[in-house]
Parts: C-alpha cells; structure tokens; sequence
C-alpha cells in the first residue's frame, strides 16, 4: 500500500477486511494519508500509527444489536421471533443515530465543512423516512461514469 499513497494519487484507504487496516495505517503514517476503519470506531487503534489518521469508521452498530436482543430473548422471553433467523439490520431511528444498526462514529468521525454531524442526522433521517433509498441488490447497477486509472503495479 505504500505506493498507492505515494504514487497512484491515494489520498484515503478504506481498509475493510480483518486485520487489513494495519497494514493501511503502516503505510499512511509513511506520509500523512488517512484510513476508513470498519466493522467498530476504529480511531483508537488507527491513530496510534498518527494523531488524526481516522477518517471514520463502517460500522456495524455492535452495541445498539446486542441491547436489541439481549433485551427480546431474556427480558420479553421472545426466542421464537429470533431463534434460528437469518436478519438483515438497518435503521431504525431516523433522529437517534446511535440507536441503529449501521452508523459512522458520530463523537469520532471527522467532520467539516462539507459533511457535519448536523449533515449525518439529516442524511439518516431521509433514509430513514424513505426520502432517500440505498439499493443493496447487486443485480443491476444505475449507469455511471467513472475514470479508471490503470496501475500495473497494483495487482
């Protein structure tokens, strides 16, 4: 990855995959990039390679599931709604960021101008309600334009 940062023009890696995000900030704290964490807020171990590494994290809202279910299986006693399925979790709250199942850092990630956290709860909220929808299928993609930049390097 060294050389993604320093001669292909990368700027930021999203590092998703186990243990990938060390060798991500390895070679950003070479010179000065930043990382994209996943899975949980990352900042705490990304920035110890350099202060202000962590652009924000993926992550799976681990503590808004487990309360979820911890309190339908033990406290409601409702194992048959749960036992034995396969979920996909999402949004529930479009004000409480928090609370979902999917969410960025909101203490940790780095905002600015042009994205704030005012920005982020505005952004879930029309999620949310609807205004806004994300398409997970993978069967068919919208038409785009990209640039493509070949590196033979990177393989």
């Amino acid at each position: 990855m060294d050389t993604w940062y320093q001669t292909s023009g990368v700027e930021v890696v999203f590092a998703c995959g186990g243990g990938i995000w060390t060798s991500a900030a390895e070679a950003a704290a070479k010179v000065g990039g930043k990382v994209i964490g996943v899975d949980v807020d990352q900042s705490k171990t990304i920035d110890a390679y350099g202060a202000g590494m962590t652009v924000t994290s993926a992550m799976k809202g681990l503590k808004a599931t487990v309360n979820t279910l911890l309190t339908e299986l033990v406290k409601n006693d409702n194992w048959a709604a749960y036992g034995g399925q396969v979920m996909t979790l999402g949004l529930v709250s479009g004000t409480d960021v928090e609370a979902n199942y999917t969410q960025i850092p909101y203490d940790t990630t780095q905002w600015g101008d042009g994205f704030t956290q005012e920005d982020y709860v505005k952004l879930v909220g029309r999620m949310f309600s609807g205004d806004i929808s994300v398409d997970g299928s993978q069967d068919e993609f919208a038409p785009s334009t990209i640039t493509l930049n070949r590196y033979d390097n990177i393989k």
